[in-house]
Order: C-alpha cells, then structure tokens, then sequence
C-alpha cells in the first residue's frame, strides 16, 4: 500500500525534522546546557539516519499516488514524526516515560499546546525552545496538508481556487516543493515580525523567540510557569492576540495581501466571520467578568475578557488573568473551541466556514417549513452551498460529536470527572490544549495539572484525538473504509 513515492516524501518529511533537531542542539551550546546538546545530537543522527535510508532507498523511483497513498502518506507523517520529535524529549530526562515524552512531542506538532510538564522553572530551556519550534514546524506541516491533500479531496468543504506557481493538483511531489517556496516564506516573516514587536515590548528574547512561535501556529505552549500576564505588558498581550488571529486566518489570503494580488482578506469573508465572533465572545467574557467585579476591575475586565476571547476562538489556549480570576465557563470554552479558526489556517476546531454553513442551511431549512416551494439561494462566507459539501460538513460535524464522546468516556473510566474529560476530549480534538486551564474547574498545577497526572493509556488516547483532529476525520474514515471493503 506503501509505494516509493510515498516513502521518499516520508523520508523528506523526517530529514526537515532532523535538521531542526540539529538546530536546537547548537541551541543547546549555545545556552551552555551541554547534556541536552548531546541527546539533541543522538537524536538528530538517528532520525538523519532513517531519513537518509528512505530518500536516497526509495529517491529514483517515482509512482502515480492515488488518493489512497496520499491518505496513508498524511497518515505516515503525522504518526512518524512525533515519534521522531520525541526521541530528543525522551533523552532529555525532563520527562518521567517515553509516553508522557510522546504525548508532549505529538502536542507540539499538533499544534494543541497541552502539557504534562508542571513547573517549567526546572526545565531545560532547551526543552522549552524545541516544544516552541515542534508547534512552529506542525504550523507549518498543517499549511501545507491543507493546500496539498485536504482542500483538493473537498476535505475542508470550502470551495477555492488554490493560485500557486507551480501547483499541480495531481502531482503531489511537484505540489510539495511548490507550496512550500510560496507559503513558507509569509509564514517565517510573520513569526520574524511577531517576534520583533514582542522583543521590542520589553520581553526577553528568548521569551519572545518562544512565544512568536506558538502565537502564529497557535499552539498554546509558554516559555514559562505563568501565563502571559507574567510580561505586565498591555501591548505584548495586544501583539499575542493580533498574531493568533492571524495564524487563524488563511494563509492564502496573507500571501495574497502581501503580493498584493486578488484574493485579499478583504475578499474573504471568512475572516470577517472569525473577526464578528471574536468580538461578540469578547463582550461576553467581558460581561461575565464585570458581574463578580463590577466596575473595580475596569480596564482590566475587559483586556481579559477580549484576550481570552481572541485565545480560544483562535484555539491557542493562551491566558492573561490574573491569579484568582474566575475561569471561563465550561459551555463557552466547548462552544468557541469547537468553532475554531478559518480555513487553510494553523487552527483547529470545526471551522468558521463549516459552522456558519450550518447556520445557513438551518436556516433555510426553517424558511422552507414557511414557504415550502420558494427557492432559496445557498451561501456561506460569499460561497455558493451544494448537497456533497454539506454532506461533508454535516459527517465532520457527526464525527466530530462521535470521538468527543467516545475519548469523554475513555477519561471518564480512567477517573477523570465529568466536565473535566469532556474538556480534555474537546480541547484535543480541537488542538486547544491549554483551554483546560482557563476554565472554571480547580485543576492542579498551572502547566502539567490534570495530564501530567494521566496514566500511559488516556494520554495515549488523547495523543490520537489531537492528531486526529489535525488531519481531519473524513481521511482516516477513507482509509479505514479502503481497508475493510478490501478484507
């Protein structure tokens, strides 16, 4: 089922991942933390190795990939490379087994940001720099799957004209470098600003380094114990939240906007979607926090409520309240963490377009219990609505409630308490791991809490939500169908 096409790219796919784990080993020199530098080192000559193996075993041979291999190679990268990222984890000592070392890497890349580590204080900075760079290279890996093999499956339900010199919706290979000379460079320079605008505030650069990485792949790790209001800064929080919600809106349209060419935010109303539900959870959040306050709280209130807001719709998980803050209430972090960010983005979730074209079509489907001959014009963000793309959406949206449940359960056998597993299983799914910290419940530990104190099977469990819910459920129901149909 694995043809050469497929293995080269999967080699490729783990050299990238070797060559960063070789970058955070002179990283590691270079903070003088000499033990780390030599498992990053190990690491990186293993990983190199298998790298090296798969291109040049499988380099001069190329097949046609159907769609299937084009699902087991999204398959193979994102079940690979964790394991890869977790190798220098492991060695690191940091953490207590391979499982918890495993769980960290595979929330890196998925760009959820949950963590088993408590105090970080005792952490190698090492360690900090690689679990920012893993959420800053899944970023990355998610761009990519999105244009590459998501949106020409119809996966992401959203119909688009992907404009990419060099783009061949057939030939993935040709496809992959293509993508990346064009998107990348808009994703780098916008982690260069962020990180500018950061270090320019007063945050220390390493901090800045750290935290520019997880706001524009909205990750959701911070460099330190606290959350962000540790910096006393109004504008770090302000520069965190415009940048998250720029890694929630398409990278298609930043590219766009920035060559200047058609197909600007502007024309894509999506991102005004987001924008509209940001501001409305903001006045929300703000409200529910003036209520126990009242005005004594002030302009405080609302840079909490409005940063909070940004966090979670844009399913980072970052937090700016105060010690002693009241959490966020359970039925709004399910609601906006299962919404999520925009199409062809780094966040997870559903999906503003899917959302909202549920909306639509609920909506349609009451005005034809009025008007049961009228015609009504399908649209959602500007875009015309058929029956095989609801169909998609309403199947994600199925599935999507499916696996919640069912990982819920799994959490709830394992002793975790109702509301809490029903958190810790959206948050997975929807790649926003921090959000359990950030609600109303009295978990233990402001980093690790509640994971860091899960046994090898639930944070096993919940390391296939979060990659699951990265590559989008409707891949890995094709390939489970191909191979049972095929019995």
């Amino acid at each position: 089922m694995l043809n050469s096409t497929v293995l080269n790219l999967l080699g490729w796919a783990i050299s990238c991942l070797s060559g960063l784990i070789f970058v955070t080993c002179i990283a590691a020199i270079g903070l003088g933390e000499w033990p780390q530098a030599g498992a990053f080192f190990v690491s990186g000559c293993v990983s190199g190795f298998i790298a090296g193996a798969l291109i040049i075993g499988f380099g001069g041979r190329t097949e046609r990939l159907s769609r299937l291999h084009v699902s087991l190679l999204l398959l193979a990268v994102w079940l690979v490379l964790p394991a890869v990222a977790s190798l220098p984890l492991y060695a690191s000592g940091s953490f207590a087994g391979l499982d918890q070392a495993l769980f960290e890497a595979v929330s890196g890349l998925t760009t959820t940001g949950a963590s088993v580590l408590g105090d970080l204080s005792e952490v190698p900075r090492t360690v900090i720099f690689w679990r920012a760079l893993l959420q800053w290279f899944g970023g990355a890996l998610t761009l990519l799957t999105a244009v590459l093999v998501l949106a020409p499956f119809g996966v992401l339900s959203t119909p688009i004209n992907i404009t990419i010199p060099g783009y061949e919706r057939d030939d993935l290979a040709k496809s992959v470098w293509a993508t990346g000379r064009h998107i990348l460079p808009t994703y780098t320079l916008l982690t260069m600003i962020c990180m500018i605008l950061l270090w320019l505030t007063g945050v220390p650069g390493f901090d800045a380094l750290c935290l520019s990485l997880s706001a524009i792949s909205t990750g959701g790790f911070t460099p330190g114990t606290g959350n962000v209001s540790q910096y006393g800064s109004v504008f770090c929080e302000l520069i965190l939240a415009v940048f998250m919600v720029v890694g929630a809106t398409s990278v298609l349209a930043h590219r766009a906007a920035l060559l200047r060419v058609p197909g600007t935010h502007a024309d894509n109303l999506e991102s005004w979607y987001l924008a509209a539900v940001v501001v409305v959870a903001g006045v929300a959040l703000t409200v529910l926090l003036f209520v126990p306050l009242g005005f004594e709280g002030g302009w405080e209130v609302v840079r909490t409520g409005l940063f909070r807001a940004v966090s979670l719709i844009t399913t980072t998980g970052f937090d700016n309240a105060p010690d002693g803050a009241a959490g966020v209430p359970f039925a709004i972090v399910l609601a906006l963490c299962s919404i999520g960010g925009a199409s062809f983005s780094t966040a997870g979730g559903l999906k503003v377009f899917r959302v909202f074209s549920m909306v639509t079509q609920a909506h349609r489907e009451l005005k034809r219990l009025i008007h049961p001959r009228g015609i009504t014009k399908a649209q959602s963000a500007g875009k015309p609505l058929d029956v095989q793309i609801m169909k998609t959406i309403w199947s994600m949206f199925f599935v999507f409630l499916l696996a919640t449940g069912v990982v819920s359960v799994v959490l709830g056998a394992e002793g975790v308490a109702v509301e809490q597993a029903v958190i810790a299983a959206l948050s997975s799914l929807s790649n926003t791991g921090p959000a359990l910290q950030m609600t109303e419940f009295d978990v233990v530990g402001q980093g690790g809490g509640l994971y860091g104190q899960m046994s090898t099977f639930p944070l096993l469990v919940l390391s296939a939500a979060m990659i699951l819910g990265r590559i989008e459920f409707v891949v890995l129901l094709s390939v489970a169908l191909y191979v049972l149909t095929r019995r």
